[in-house]
C-alpha cells in the first residue's frame, strides 16, 4: 500500500519524484519547498495591454498655399463674370421673351441642364481610364465647380480649378489635366460630326461661311488618337517636369468620353428645337429638329476655338443666327440664340450650386480604376482603413504604425 501511494503521488510531482529517488530512499517523504523570505516578496509581472487604436479625429487639414487662394479666387472673380453676363442676357431678351410659351422656355431650360449635366459623364470616364475613378458625386463637384472659370477670357481657368479641386479627392494633378483638356479636345470633333450629319441637309449656306469651325475637325481627330494623344502628354508633362502618366488613353476610353459629348450635343439641340418652335418656323419636323442640332452644334463649336471671348460670347450667337436662316428670319433667330445662350448660363449657375452644396465629408481618397481599395491618407474615420484594421486585429495580428494612426 505504501509503494502505491508513492507512485500515486509520484505522478502528480515528476520533479519532487526524482529529487525523492536522488536522495536515496523510497519510503522517505520528500522534503517540503522552501518558502520564499517574506522580507522580499517577487512583484507580479504585468500583463501586456492589447493595442487599442486611437480615437478618430477630424481629418487632417492641408495646408492653403498661394496657389490655393489663386485658384478659389480666380472661381469668385468668374463667378462675378457669370451673374453679370446671367444678369445682361436677361435685359436682351425680357422685351421679346414674351414671344414663348411657358412650357417651350421650361422644356428648353430642362433639356439645356441635362445637356450640361452629361459632359461630366465624359470627364468622368476619361478619367477612369487614366486611372482615377471617382464616384459621381465627387466628379459633379470638381467638375462644374471648375467650370464656373471659364468666363473668365482664355480656357486654362477651368483645367487649372479642376487640378486643384481634384486634389481633395486624391487625384494627382497630371491626370486631372489630361481629362480636362481631352474633353476640351473631344468637344470639337463631337460638335463637328454632329454639325456635318445634320446641316447639309438644312442649312448649307452654315457650312458655306463656317467651314472653317469644321476644317479644325480631322486635326483634332488626329490629336486624340491615342499614340499622338500619349507623346503630347509625355512631352507636354516633361517640359512642366511633372512626371508622366502611369496608364494611358485607351481608344475604347476616349470613345465613351466623345460619345458622351455627343448625347450632350443632340440635348442642347432639343433645347433649342423647343424653342424653334414657338416662333412659326418656316421648317417642320424632323427637319426642324435636324436644324436645331446642327446649327447649336456649329455654333458651339467656332465659339469655343475663339479663344480671346469667354464661353465663345458673340460668336456662337452670331453662328447660330445664321445657321437658323432656313427656318427663322433674323430677328427671331437672334432671340433664340440669346435665350439658348441664357439657358445655358443657368445650367451652368445651377450645377456650380450643386457641386458647391456636394462638399466632402472628410478626406476621401480617390478610388483606383482596377477595383483596388484605397489607402487611407492619414487621420480620420476612413472605412478602408479601419477594415484593415479589423481585419488584423480579429485574427490577432499586432496593428501597423499606419494602422493605428490611421483608426
Amino acid at each position: 500500500m505504501l509503494h502505491y501511494a508513492d507512485r500515486v503521488t509520484d505522478a502528480g510531482r515528476p520533479a519532487a519524484r526524482g529529487a525523492h529517488r536522488r536522495r536515496g530512499g523510497a519510503g522517505t517523504p520528500p522534503a517540503p519547498a522552501a518558502a520564499a523570505p517574506a522580507s522580499s516578496p517577487t512583484p507580479a509581472s504585468p500583463t501586456p495591454a492589447s493595442p487599442t487604436p486611437a480615437e478618430p479625429g477630424p481629418p487632417a487639414a492641408k495646408p492653403r498655399n498661394a496657389r490655393w487662394w489663386a485658384i478659389r479666387g480666380a472661381l469668385l472673380v468668374a463667378l462675378a463674370l457669370l451673374i453679370l453676363e446671367l444678369a445682361s442676357q436677361w435685359r436682351k431678351v425680357s422685351d421679346s421673351i414674351h414671344e414663348l410659351s411657358v412650357f417651350g422656355i421650361i422644356a428648353s431650360a430642362v433639356f439645356t441642364v441635362l445637356a450640361v449635366g452629361t459632359t461630366v459623364l465624359s470627364w468622368r470616364a476619361l478619367l477612369a481610364g487614366l486611372g482615377a475613378r471617382l464616384p459621381l458625386r465627387a466628379a459633379v463637384r470638381i467638375f462644374f465647380v471648375g467650370q464656373v472659370g471659364k468666363y473668365i477670357p482664355g480656357s486654362v481657368w477651368p483645367v487649372l480649378a479642376q487640378m486643384e479641386l481634384s486634389r481633395d479627392y486624391g487625384v494627382d494633378r497630371p491626370k486631372s489635366a489630361s481629362a480636362s483638356l481631352v474633353v476640351l479636345a473631344l468637344a470639337v470633333p463631337a460638335g463637328g460630326i454632329a454639325a456635318v450629319a445634320t446641316l447639309p441637309f438644312v442649312s448649307r449656306s452654315a457650312l458655306t461661311h463656317y467651314g472653317w469651325a469644321l476644317a479644325a475637325v480631322p486635326v483634332f481627330m488626329i490629336v486624340l488618337h491615342p499614340a499622338v494623344l500619349s507623346r503630347l502628354l509625355a512631352f507636354a508633362f516633361r517640359r512642366l517636369r511633372r512626371p508622366p502618366l502611369t496608364e494611358p488613353l485607351r481608344l475604347a476610353t476616349i470613345m465613351v468620353g466623345a460619345g458622351w459629348l455627343l448625347v450632350s450635343f443632340v440635348l442642347y439641340g432639343i433645347a433649342t428645337w423647343f424653342v424653334l418652335r414657338d416662333l412659326q418656323p418656316d421648317v417642320h419636323g424632323i427637319r426642324l429638329l435636324a436644324l436645331a442640332i446642327g446649327a447649336y452644334s456649329l455654333a458651339w463649336t467656332a465659339g469655343f476655338l475663339v479663344l480671346v471671348v469667354p464661353a465663345g460670347a458673340g460668336v456662337r450667337e452670331a453662328v447660330l443666327t445664321l445657321a437658323l436662316a432656313p427656318a427663322l428670319a433674323s430677328g427671331p433667330a437672334l432671340l433664340v440664340a440669346v435665350v439658348a445662350r441664357l439657358l445655358a448660363t443657368i445650367a451652368d449657375l445651377i450645377w456650380a450650386a450643386i457641386g458647391v452644396a456636394l462638399r466632402p465629408r472628410g478626406t476621401v481618397p480617390s478610388v483606383p480604376a482596377d477595383g483596388a481599395s484605397p489607402t487611407p491618407p492619414g487621420p480620420g474615420p476612413t472605412s478602408a482603413g479601419q477594415a484593415s484594421y479589423d481585419r488584423r486585429t480579429r485574427f490577432g495580428a499586432e496593428p501597423t504604425r499606419h494602422e493605428s494612426i490611421a483608426n
